[in-house]
């Protein structure tokens, strides 16, 4: 009785339709390279369209050609990619989301034992995590605020 309950919570669990892909389909999303994959499965349009312009501009930057060699960059590549990035005046949070899409990357590339570890273990700019980018009141001009309006309204 338990190998038949087995049974049928297989068939709930895989999709009923026959032949979805062919033969050459399934053998050609088999031989999808990981760096590929791991930018399909990011849902937002804008994060994934971000993410592959910064893994695009540090593959430029380091002469990569195909996917792959991906797993062929150190330390020293991310660090002097950093450099060459602080070069061109961008802003920290720029740089920082830059070396972020290129880790996240490499996260998902040690997860699947592609790469023995994650390069982009490196120093990053400084971010306002005190202070907003956002102005506000401060205390002396909201009380001003609040004391403006006379009393009898």
């Amino acid at each position: 009785m338990k190998h038949g309950r087995a049974v049928m919570m297989a068939k709930d669990l895989v999709a009923v339709e026959r032949c979805a892909l062919t033969l050459a389909q399934f053998g050609d999303l088999a031989d999808v390279p990981p760096e590929l994959e791991w930018l399909a499965n990011i849902t937002n349009p804008k994060t994934r369209r971000a993410y592959k312009n910064d893994v695009g501009e540090f593959s430029d930057f380091t002469g990569l050609r195909h996917p792959t060699e991906i797993r062929t960059i150190t330390r020293a590549h991310v660090i002097a990619w950093r450099k060459h990035l602080e070069s061109r005046a961008l802003a920290p949070s720029s740089i920082r989301r830059k070396l972020s899409a290129l880790s996240a990357l490499f996260d998902y590339l040690c997860e699947h034992n592609a790469v023995a570890g994650n390069p982009v273990d490196v120093k990053r700019p400084m971010s306002n995590n005190n202070e907003g980018s956002t102005p506000a009141l401060g205390d002396a001009q909201a009380r001003k605020l609040l004391d403006a309006p006379p009393d009898v309204t």
